[in-house]
């Protein structure tokens, strides 16, 4: 199924849904703006070039929940300015759609996403390469399914579609692809506080304009386990191979697929962790074998005065080793502090440092200060 097609039939079922929803809309409106300094906007290997900027943000949050169904609707809208390049303004849009069906002994749930934005923006957690500056739009469909086969033991079901376009794709080593994933998992639950899965999953990648495709099989179990109601851990490990063709040239790799997770909660702070190991893909026409580790904690000082953190490092190389693209090294950590000083009115200060690293070539850095006002209204009830 195409992208245009399946934008329509998402549209079509987003508006079946809403209009057959039986609980009352809410709406949390929300709107932000941030003065920002940065000293490499196009986060360039060389002639970094710093200039101040500013980013607006205006959007809303639409939901309802019966006993039956919960839906969730958030459409955003990001302008974002330059002072010493114009060129690279950007006015860009973003829907979050999502809802789930309760039933007695099933539970379907279907997730979508729609993003036009920047290069600038979108690939610096893909393929770095930021400073070209074009559009890009990226659809996503997540259907999904979970059956409670006995009290024990239950099944999940999950497929999931990335379409992605750029303008002018091809042309600056940046290519329109698919993106599919179908899992099955097998959850059996030990005991109150455990539960153990087995997981079998597919991938398969398509670039679009070119003859590059690859298709990932594995095998992942995995064991959740609850050790009090403040601490919670995950631990799925497995097996993977890839079968990828880059330019008619064919590599089968076999890899090991990892992924640990770690959730502490208190009143007032949350900690969690999360180390991962597996194949991806890229807009740069192949997959990669990635290992990363992220980190998000956020604490509340007092009524009006909160911090969070997060950080993450990431690791890329690619699956063919006859391949012209390189193993690529990024690291982000973001300090935020945040003082609302009203019911409606939050105050944030934060700077973000990222450096990036290439394989044969000189990496990049960048420094970011942002310092923001929000303003987000309480839930109100449309009908």
């Amino acid at each position: 199924m195409s992208l245009p097609k399946l934008s329509i039939f998402s549209c079509g079922l987003l508006i079946f849904l809403a209009g057959h929803a039986e609980a009352d809309w809410t709406v949390e409106p929300y709107a932000k703006s941030a003065l920002t300094l940065d000293d490499n906007i196009r986060f360039s290997t060389t002639d970094a070039e710093s200039s101040a900027g500013l980013v607006l943000d205006s959007g809303a949050v639409f939901s309802n929940e019966t006993e039956a169904v919960k839906t969730r609707v958030a459409p955003k809208l990001t302008y974002r300015a330059y002072s010493s390049d114009s060129d690279i303004n950007s006015l860009d849009q973003y829907l979050d759609f999502s809802t789930t069906s309760f039933g007695e002994r099933s539970d379907l749930g279907l997730n979508l996403f729609f993003a036009n934005d920047t290069t600038l923006i979108s690939e610096l957690d893909d393929s770095g390469i930021t400073s070209i500056n074009k559009r890009r739009r990226h659809f996503s469909m997540v259907p999904s399914w979970r059956y409670l086969l006995t009290q024990r033991l239950s099944l999940f079901v999950k497929y999931r579609f990335d379409g992605f376009q750029y303008e002018d794709s091809g042309e600056n080593g940046l290519y329109d692809f698919e993106y599919q994933f179908a899992g099955v998992d097998v959850e059996r639950k030990i005991s109150e506080d455990s539960d153990f899965i087995t997981r079998l999953k597919y991938q398969r990648y398509k670039a679009l304009e070119l003859t590059n495709k690859a298709n990932t099989a594995g095998l992942e179990l995995g064991y959740k386990k609850r050790f009090s109601s403040r601490l919670e851990a995950k631990i799925f490990v497995g097996g993977e191979t890839t079968d990828s063709t880059i330019q008619d040239d064919e590599t089968t790799k076999r890899s090991i697929s990892a992924k640990v997770g770690v959730a502490y909660q208190q009143e007032l702070q949350r900690i969690s962790a999360e180390l991962a190991s597996g194949i991806v893909p890229s807009s740069t026409g192949e997959v990669y074998t990635e290992n990363s580790l992220s980190l998000k904690t956020d604490a509340r000082i007092s009524d009006v005065l909160s911090w969070r953190l997060s950080a993450r490092i990431q690791k890329r190389d690619v699956v063919n080793e006859s391949s012209t693209q390189v193993g690529r090294t990024y690291y982000t950590v973001s300090p935020t502090l945040l003082w609302r000083y009203s019911r409606e009115w939050t105050f944030g200060a934060s700077y973000a440092l990222s450096e990036e690293s290439l394989e044969g070539s000189e990496g990049a850095s960048r420094n970011q200060i942002y310092i923001s006002t929000e303003y987000r209204k309480l839930k109100t009830t449309l009908y």
